[in-house]
């Protein structure tokens, strides 16, 4: 990534961007007009919304058959009506994120907002038996929102479906965590980055586990903070095209034991951003709490004593650095301009905190005879977006040979790109 790197300077404190004033830049952008580069194609990348990447998550329609256990969650709030997936680990219990169970300040959801479905595949024919309402939200104890860490919650029924549970990680089930181990995804989310409708249709597909030192390093384009220990991360070789994207939080990964039995190993917690399917996806690691699943299965179920109820903490986003926004911005340009951002020449960046966790930064690159400039805005956010970051642009492409005569990309025609 350094090397890659290399030409992206970053200028702190900058405010907006026009002519360059760098007569080094200047004389190489009239020598390069003049040579003509060949270094990328000019035309540029272009995809379904306004610039935007898109990357279509290419599942399958499923069966409820084939996943007796899938629930559709869907909470109607006032101001902030979200859908997620889910699974039903016994009777009265679906599990789900934690991220679907807190709001952005980190108080926990109405329960009486929440209608989930079980035993339905195909969302149109839904009828009331199928629908549930949920009496009691519980969150993991460990769950950090502000990092995305320990991401489960619990919704408890108000009456018992008839739908079949899924099993739970038990001892000696250490191997179907371990890198190489193949996992079914599965949910109701949007099957396009820059698709605005969901499917109604239970869609499911094949990603693969990988080692830690893989998600460590390649997790950082999904989240900053990634936790081996109560993290897995997945992704789909060799073609990378299958994965996650929003409303599949909560749903499952699942693994399958020498015997056949289907085993909940993670919960769908954070896909890369726009949904790129070549970044791996986050699954909160199910074993992790697993003992506190089972704690409130045995009491909800049995009368067992009930654990204690915690509160999660407030959300407290972390500040954003301006070496962060700097590498998250180049993650997102290359996410939403592939080659025609990674291949430019004379990248430059100026930021300004806008918030503690919200960083706005001017930017400048060079390719094939186009001047790209404009600003990104980087912030940290809870998930509800699919990553623990996000990224607005608005990038303007216009002829070098304008941008010198003229000293702005505003004076000039061009295209522009914007999220």
């Amino acid at each position: 990534m350094r090397m890659r790197r290399r030409n992206w300077m970053m200028r702190r404190g900058g405010g907006g961007r026009g002519r360059t004033s760098s007569g080094v830049l200047v004389t190489a952008l009239c020598f390069l007009l003049m040579a003509g580069s060949a270094a990328a194609s000019s035309a540029p990348y272009k995809s379904g919304g306004a610039g935007a990447t898109t990357s279509v998550i290419k599942g399958t329609t499923a069966s409820i058959e084939a996943f007796p256990w899938l629930a559709h969650v869907t909470y109607l709030g006032k101001a902030e009506g979200f859908e997620c997936s889910g699974t039903v680990v016994a009777p009265r219990l679906v599990l789900t994120a934690g991220h679907c169970a807190v709001a952005e300040s980190g108080r926990v959801l109405d329960p009486s907002r929440y209608r989930v479905v079980t035993g339905l595949a195909d969302l149109k024919q839904l009828t009331p038996d199928r629908v549930s309402t949920v009496v009691q939200v519980l969150v993991n104890p460990s769950y950090e929102p502000s990092k995305n860490l320990n991401d489960a919650a619990l919704l408890v029924l108000a009456a018992p479906v008839a739908a079949l549970p899924i099993a739970l990680p038990a001892p000696g089930d250490e191997a179907l965590l371990s890198g190489g181990t193949p996992i079914s995804i599965a949910g109701w989310g949007l099957t396009s980055g820059a698709a605005t409708k969901a499917p109604t249709v239970l869609r499911w597909g094949e990603t693969v586990i990988q080692d830690s030192a893989y998600c460590r390093e390649k997790a950082r384009k999904v989240t900053p903070f990634y936790s081996a220990a109560s993290q897995l991360c997945a992704i789909a070789p060799p073609k990378f095209e299958v994965g996650a994207c929003h409303g599949d939080s909560g749903g499952p990964a699942v693994a399958v034991r020498s015997d056949g039995v289907p085993v909940e190993v993670g919960i769908i917690s954070m896909v890369g951003p726009e949904c790129k399917t070549d970044i791996p996806g986050v699954e909160a690691r199910v074993d992790q709490a697993a003992p506190w699943i089972s704690s409130w299965i045995a009491a909800v179920e049995t009368g067992a004593p009930a654990p204690p109820v915690v509160t999660p903490p407030l959300v407290h986003l972390p500040p954003l650095t301006f070496k962060a926004a700097e590498y998250l911005a180049y993650i997102g340009l290359s996410n939403a301009f592939r080659g025609h951002f990674t291949h430019g020449r004379f990248k430059e960046i100026g930021c300004r905190r806008l918030a503690r966790e919200k960083v706005k930064c001017s930017v400048f690159w060079y390719l094939a005879g186009s001047i790209y400039s404009g600003t990104t805005t980087v912030y940290y956010s809870l998930p509800r977006e699919g990553a623990l970051w996000n990224m607005r642009y608005r990038i303007r492409k216009v002829a070098a040979g304008c941008w010198l005569r003229r000293g702005s990309a505003k004076r000039c025609p061009g295209t522009l790109y914007y999220r």
